[in-house]
């Protein structure tokens, strides 16, 4: 039998089993008397895909629509990308920022600006979510699905425990970490997620490598080797050999949250919608204990991030598909925020809209399990990975991972770890020209 934790995150990022009522290419919608018989192909990953499944059907009948939607199960952007190579036409699929200007590059998709209301919507969002949104050259590329942005969260009654105050720097939660598990308290202080994944030690390390004033790469998209960067992977590479963090930390599962849910670690950096997760008493036995601090570090920054819905470079039928996009990524032609608001309350997704995130019943909402003044400040703080414009960047950003693993466990020196790194941007730059 499955706990109610493990049913989250089934239904969050693994692959679904025996969901034959959401096999690829299901059409949705209940046509309508209206409806269009040339359906718009949408192609998803595996979030919630029956929350997706109702959401197709409300935007069917309010726009009287014909929709095919393709449930994605698995590692989605490398499937995604083989059924773009194999040329099939899809006329609204998602994406994490990071393949955006790739996925242009590769004529799989197109920009927005032109179309109608964009330059209202634009103005509607965060700053630093347009910049996850936009190309290169500024031009908007996508609506956004849910803005994030990785979080720090400490165990308060562990704090308490030790006498210690929440770390404002890498080094303070060094020593933190190395008084919870002498007094006994954690004896796996830190968590994080670790894994190999596209939203794991990636994700992780750019938050606190942004956290440190590390810019990582230059305008220019330069690998950058300063003190900064070095320091970050210094005091993770003593977090593993010190076994400050779970001897698993690279292979647990749901990104490292059902392990904090555990009681069992004091820290974790993680994305800021699981901290919910973290203070639900039906799957935490840490819930109402968590709380939200500013990153550590020099700057206090982190990752901030929008994932994507994107247009194909061939719609079937650019308005129609323009209606879906904004229905999906914005206001429906009713003026509701009927997706956005819906991943808000139920699972804490934060929005890029202004107005969203300051609508009272989101406000109330989010409020319940986090502070809200705190996270408002991460945001503001935040730092979009410009270099993830590059396309390719998820070739060296799947390098970076599995090197710093075994820089880790081994022990290595981090001067090999940050030479290599720079190296392998070298070469990828080179190979793309």
């Amino acid at each position: 039998m499955t706990s109610p934790l493990d049913r989250y995150l089934l239904s969050r990022r693994r692959v679904l089993q025996g969901a034959a009522a959401l096999s690829a290419g299901t059409m949705l919608g209940g046509r309508a008397f209206a409806a269009p018989s040339t359906p718009i192909t949408f192609v998803g990953w595996q979030y919630q895909p029956q929350i997706v499944e109702e959401n197709v059907k409300i935007f069917s009948k309010l726009y009287d629509e014909n929709v095919t939607y393709e449930l994605v199960t698995g590692d989605y952007h490398p499937l995604a990308e083989t059924k773009l190579t194999g040329g099939q036409k899809i006329d609204m699929l998602y994406a994490e920022e990071d393949r955006i200007a790739r996925w242009h590059a590769a004529e799989w998709i197109r920009d927005l600006e032109g179309l109608a209301g964009v330059d209202e919507i634009k103005a509607s969002m965060f700053p630093v979510c347009i910049e996850s949104l936009s190309l290169n050259d500024g031009k908007l590329a996508g609506m956004p699905y849910y803005a994030g942005h990785n979080s720090f969260i400490y165990n308060e009654e562990h704090l308490s425990k030790a006498g210690i105050g929440v770390p404002e720097s890498w080094d303070a939660l060094l020593e933190a970490c190395r008084k919870l598990k002498k007094d006994g308290i954690s004896d796996a202080p830190y968590n994080s997620a670790w894994g190999q994944k596209w939203a794991e030690l990636s994700w992780s390390l750019f938050s606190c490598w942004y956290s440190e004033g590390a810019k990582v790469f230059d305008a220019d998209g330069n690998f950058v080797d300063e003190p900064a960067l070095r320091k970050v992977l210094e005091v993770h590479q003593k977090l593993y050999q010190e076994k400050l963090v779970a001897e698993d930390i690279m292979t647990l599962p749901g990104e490292g949250v059902p392990s904090y849910c555990t009681g069992r670690h004091t820290f974790m950096v993680l994305h800021d919608y699981d901290q919910k997760v973290t203070n639900d008493p039906a799957v935490s036995k840490a819930a109402g204990k968590v709380k939200n601090a500013l990153m550590p570090g020099a700057t206090h920054s982190t990752m901030a991030w929008t994932a994507a819905y994107l247009m194909g470079s061939q719609p079937s039928d650019v308005d129609r598909v323009w209606n879906m996009l904004q229905f999906f990524g914005g206001k429906a032609k009713d003026g509701k925020y009927h997706v956005i608001k819906r991943w808000a309350l139920e699972f804490g997704l934060g929005s890029a809209y202004k107005e969203v995130m300051s609508d009272p019943e989101v406000v109330e909402s989010f409020s319940k399990w986090r502070d809200l003044a705190i996270s408002g400040k991460q945001v503001e703080n935040g730092t979009a990975r410009k270099i993830g414009k590059a396309i390719w960047f998820p070739e060296w950003d799947l390098y970076m991972m599995q090197q710093a693993q075994e820089t880790f466990r081994s022990g290595s020196p981090i001067d090999k770890l940050v030479a290599d790194l720079g190296a392998k941007a070298t070469e990828l730059q080179k190979q793309y020209q």
